[in-house]
């Protein structure tokens, strides 16, 4: 057995510090994976996900070598001169008939590699692409526009410092997303001092260890955080001193919740006022509160109005820019931006005049962005580390406009079922592999097993 190498895991924004032993016929496989005790980070832990790298970094699906359509809908292989060259002379004769706009992007780094998002920047200013999206476009940008207005920008939270933890639509006992996600857990909720709220409609593994589960109607947490706020001002919880100092605006917050109906918005949410008042005194007696919104309210009803209600929470106890408490993070490579294309280029979809949040074209609406005898329809897709035909609702639809455009390419570590419909695959190097250049007469994986410290 080959000694063990430090790496770290992909499979969520944690990127825990594991130790992996590599083995096989070709010394490609991850035979054994575990913790990294030295990892300044993660301390050892390991969820139950990186047990599966094996699988997503050589299973079946796995792509090595560029792959072209043919007209019957098979796929053969080509070397990489020849998709390299053809894929950018077709793209750049859509660009010169009918302008970069009508090339559209999807993706920017998924969990199979987020290298290529970051060059994705070039290849679009260079196709002149103004238009793109994302799986984050389902889901997050209505808590982007919200971060950025009333913040400037996407804040985290210090779960393992904080007196108070507040998950909203979020079960991190199994989708993490925190660091050292059940131990951290596990010291909140054992902690005397230290209390830990979670409103989901679900008894879920975390609301089942939480000091206080508001249990919510489906769809109602807007009722519900509504009320929580207006607990905090009507019971005069705010921390004005801090907002007086930080923030502007509460005069015209305030009248809002001094008149809203705590008992009337309880009973609409499903949740008893007593225990919402509970949770508002724990929240405003505390040192120190982090929060974490997610897909269970994110993909629901009054979405955006949630993720405002939530910040007010976050912002009208001064849990903002401390230790234990919500802070702005600093990227190397920002997911989201509001401003992109210039001026204001990329503000509205060409064809149905959608508003772009953060840079991204709505999900739901890029079929018919597609499906149209509209002159600035988009004409090309370059989709990197993404599967719209399969993650995207309608996917039926989805399909039918893959299938009407002059264009696709994919760029992705696995055959995909956006991949499968595409004119070219390109496949890419995982996290865990080092890309080097192909010779041009080689069509062999453009990939060299390696497993250096991060």
């Amino acid at each position: 057995m080959s000694e063990w190498k430090s790496t770290a895991c992909i499979l969520c924004e944690c990127n825990c510090g594991i130790e992996v032993q590599l083995g096989g016929a070709d010394g490609r496989r991850l035979v054994k994976v575990r913790g990294d005790d030295a990892h300044p980070a993660s301390q050892g832990y390991a969820c139950e996900k990186p047990s599966r790298l094996d699988f997503y970094q050589n299973g079946p699906h796995r792509l090595t070598k560029p792959l072209r359509r043919r007209a019957d809908g098979s796929f053969e292989e080509i070397d990489w001169d020849t998709a390299i060259r053809e894929v950018a002379a077709r793209f750049a004769a859509i660009r010169d008939e009918h302008g970069g706009e009508s090339i559209f992007y999807y993706g920017g780094g998924g969990q199979g590699n987020h290298l290529p998002g970051a060059y994705g920047r070039s290849t679009r200013a260079l196709l002149g692409s103004l238009h793109r999206s994302s799986a984050l476009a389902q889901e997050k940008t209505g808590e982007f526009w919200v971060a950025a207005k009333m913040l400037g920008s996407y804040p985290r939270a210090d779960f393992e410092h904080c007196e108070v933890a507040l998950f909203i639509g979020k079960n991190p006992w199994f989708s993490h997303s925190i660091p050292r996600a059940r131990i951290t857990l596990r010291e909140i909720a054992n902690d005397p001092k230290r209390s830990l709220i979670v409103i989901d409609p679900r008894r879920s593994e975390t609301a089942e260890i939480a000091d206080i589960h508001l249990q919510v109607k489906p769809g109602m947490d807007a009722f519900l955080l509504a009320a929580l706020v207006a607990v905090l001002v009507q019971e005069s919880l705010l921390a004005r001193d801090w907002i007086a100092a930080h923030a502007e605006g509460l005069e015209r917050v305030l009248p809002h919740f001094e008149q809203l109906s705590v008992a009337d918005y309880c009973k609409r949410s499903g949740v008893p006022e007593e225990l919402v008042r509970e949770a508002a005194r724990r929240i405003a007696s505390a040192a120190s509160l982090a929060t974490f919104e997610d897909l269970g309210v994110q993909m629901n009803r009054h979405s955006t109005l949630v993720s405002y209600l939530h910040k007010l929470v976050v912002l009208l106890t001064g849990n903002f820019g401390k230790k234990g408490a919500a802070y702005l993070p600093t990227a190397f490579v920002p997911l989201a931006s509001g401003d992109e294309g210039g001026s204001g280029a990329a503000r509205r979809t060409p064809v149905t005049g959608s508003r772009v949040i953060g840079g991204l074209t709505p999900c739901n609406v890029i079929p018919e962005e597609i499906l149209t005898d509209h002159p600035k329809r988009f004409r090309a897709m370059l989709v990197e580390s993404g599967n719209p035909a399969h993650s995207l609702a309608d996917s039926a639809r989805m399909r039918d406009a893959l299938a009407a455009l002059e264009l696709v390419v994919v760029i992705d570590v696995a055959f995909t079922e956006t991949a499968r419909l595409a004119h070219y695959v390109l496949p890419v190097a995982s996290q865990f592999e080092r890309p080097r250049r192909p010779s041009s007469t080689s069509s062999s994986p453009t990939t060299t097993s390696t497993c250096a410290r991060r």
